[in-house]
């Protein structure tokens, strides 16, 4: 049985009992709330800073609360700056063996090993042998799952589909299968598990939460000058995302519907995506890449949000499409929270006739679009009232109740 977070008897001491390995982005929502909760004794990742020092990029800036909490490395991020300029095959085993590495260097005091992505295994092992609880955190489908899903359609475009390292991608695996618990974000990465042979006693269904949404779903929408429906995506614009798929629904919607409609577009285009936005088709506008201020606003003005992706963990922008009132149109294997017909409407991947339907349904039908949003929003609402590092912590303390 797959375990869902629940309150229990706290395991709590004075001193901080929490190690986190693992990547600057979704993590750092967690470091905060567990130093800001005096659990967290240290976090080895890449550079990060709190706006002080020498070498401050912006995009690693941090909650000042987390300046006093060791294990940022520098030299990972620099192999790995360096592999990538010189074009090395598997560049990032340039960066993420050394974060590996240096991190099983030095065994903090803990009582639970909290690891994510392949930078953890070396740790584990010394972790599990002086009696820490391992968890691995399995953010994105691993590579077996992530096969299945995209090399079809990286065919149907000429391409084979192949991970940056294989290496790497067998470090994932080994340690979901290592780890004394695995925390997947959804009901898709928990389904990509059990595929891989991941008993379901440890997995623990810990959904994500976009810090945006917090502003999102308060916030009022603009009232439009005219009675266009507006329809919206935002992510990388590549094959995976099921770009494709959605530009052939985008056709035969421009072509069927009579009233005023648009899409736009949102995101860097990656290399194998190219051709795809060469030539767009009418009333379709490709926006680039946008400040996260400014895609809150297209979200808040958007009425339906399209998310056709073939592989995820858990989009964070469809959870903030949903707390800005959208209608969301995704699939299963994009890792959302939607439920079908109530907060949005599922169709299977690389479907372009499904995807129509879907969103010729909400556009023809107000009402439908207006209480889906409703129901959305609502759902947000309640998951916020819990939080995100609140739902970890209370996975730790049955796993701390669980090992005695």
């Amino acid at each position: 049985m797959i375990n869902a977070p629940k309150p229990v008897q706290r395991h709590r001491r004075t001193d901080p009992d929490i190690w986190m390995i693992g990547r600057v982005d979704q993590f750092a929502v967690l470091a905060t709330h567990l130093a800001q909760n005096n659990r967290l004794a240290r976090w080895d990742s890449f550079w990060r800073h709190d706006g002080q020092g020498v070498i401050h990029p912006p995009a690693r800036k941090l909650d000042p609360v987390l300046s006093d909490i060791p294990g940022r490395h520098l030299i990972p991020d620099l192999l790995g700056t360096a592999a990538r300029k010189l074009r090395l095959p598997a560049h990032n085993l340039y960066s993420d063996v050394p974060l590996s590495l240096m991190a099983a260097a030095q065994l903090p005091k803990a009582r639970i090993l909290h690891g994510q992505g392949n930078y953890s295994l070396p740790a584990m092992r010394s972790a599990q042998q002086n009696g820490m609880i391992t968890i691995a955190d399995v953010t994105g489908q691993l590579a077996p799952i992530r096969a299945q899903q995209l090399a079809i359609e990286y065919q149907a475009h000429g391409r084979t589909y192949r991970e940056i390292s294989g290496f790497l991608a067998r470090r994932r695996v080994a340690e979901a299968h290592f780890a004394d618990a695995v925390f997947a974000p959804s009901d898709a990465v928990i389904d990509g598990l059990l595929k891989c042979g991941i008993s379901p006693d440890k997995i623990f269904h810990i959904p994500f939460m976009s810090p945006l949404c917090q502003t999102l779903v308060n916030q009022e929408r603009p009232a439009q000058p005219d009675a266009t429906v507006r329809l919206l995506y935002v992510g990388n614009i590549s094959i995976a995302k099921g770009i494709a798929a959605l530009l052939d629904a985008w056709r035969a919607l421009h072509a069927e519907l009579r009233g005023p409609i648009s899409l736009t577009l949102i995101g860097p285009v990656q290399p194998c995506a190219q051709a795809l936005v060469k030539d767009l088709p009418d009333g379709c506008d490709w926006l680039g890449r946008r400040s996260s201020d400014e895609v809150a606003q297209h979200l808040l003005g958007a009425d339906i949000f399209i998310f056709p992706s073939l592989s995820e963990g858990s989009s964070l922008a469809t959870l903030e499409a949903m707390a800005a009132g959208c209608a969301v149109v995704t699939t299963f294997d994009a890792g959302s929270p939607v439920i079908n017909q109530q907060s949005g409407l599922i169709v299977p991947p690389r479907n372009p006739g499904a995807l129509t339907t879907a969103v010729s349904a909400l556009i023809t039908t107000p009402a439908m679009r207006r209480n889906i949003a409703q129901a959305a929003r609502s759902q947000i609402k309640n998951m916020l009232e819990t939080g995100y590092g609140n739902r970890v912590e209370m996975a730790y303390d049955t796993l701390l109740t669980r090992h005695g």
